[in-house]
């Protein structure tokens, strides 16, 4: 890969108040250990700290869940949005290669079974297409992209729910955009305890866990910075 073809290819996070700044900081730190090549860029309010990204973006006012609305104006071409409670465990080329053929790609919700990952706005789906996990997130910025971003954040705002999972896979029912569903170890939500003992399945290239959010309990924070 050239270093063009690197300097092309990013990864945002967005983040409000010092405590998610500090984690999605972490996290930008285990994407450099491992993907030297990659940038690193944040939304957040002015006066954040910052240090640890390669550029800062500022989230505009009144925004209910600023993700749905700033994903599209990416500093990048090729562009892995990350939650920030995630870490990065290995290189990440053979992802992005997937925007040679595709313009957006995500992991299905493990859990797609349960009512709250079936939850209607406008349309009757089936239950085999399952929302995506919006917390990972990979595209390069083409007009469909864009336009399926633009109506991501007009169809979370007449949902009036407050996650916006359920308008993202509406959205993506009807939109043209063409998407393509990544193995689950690039977005690692679930552990069988099983996985925990013994597995021949691929190891994890990114967790995504509830434990690397900002953690108020000493014990849970102690376990949340002993995972790498």
């Amino acid at each position: 890969m050239t270093q063009n073809r690197q300097s092309r290819r990013g990864v945002v996070y967005v983040a409000w108040g010092r405590d998610h700044v500090d984690v999605a900081r972490r996290s930008a730190a285990s994407v450099k250990r491992s993907n030297p090549g990659l940038g690193t860029a944040i939304w957040c309010k002015p006066g954040d700290d910052v240090s640890g990204f390669d550029q800062a973006l500022y989230i505009p006012e009144g925004l209910k869940r600023p993700k749905v609305n700033v994903l599209g104006e990416s500093p990048f071409e090729e562009t892995l949005f990350l939650d920030n409670d995630t870490l990065v465990r290995a290189d990440l080329s053979s992802l992005f290669d997937l925007l040679d053929k595709y313009e957006m790609c995500g992991a299905q919700v493990i859990l797609w079974h349960r009512p709250r990952h079936l939850k209607k706005i406008a349309l009757d789906l089936p239950e085999t297409f399952p929302e995506i996990n919006t917390g990972v997130l990979l595209y390069r910025k083409t007009p469909a992209v864009l336009d399926f971003f633009r109506d991501w954040a007009e169809t979370f705002a007449v949902s009036g729910m407050g996650i916006d999972q359920p308008s993202f896979r509406e959205v993506l029912w009807r939109s043209e955009v063409k998407f393509y569903v990544f193995p689950p170890q690039f977005n690692k939500r679930v552990f069988e305890a099983s996985e925990l003992l013994w597995s021949d399945a691929p190891k994890p290239r990114i967790l995504h866990l509830e434990l690397l959010r900002p953690q108020k309990n000493a014990l849970l924070r102690w376990l949340s910075d002993r995972i790498r």
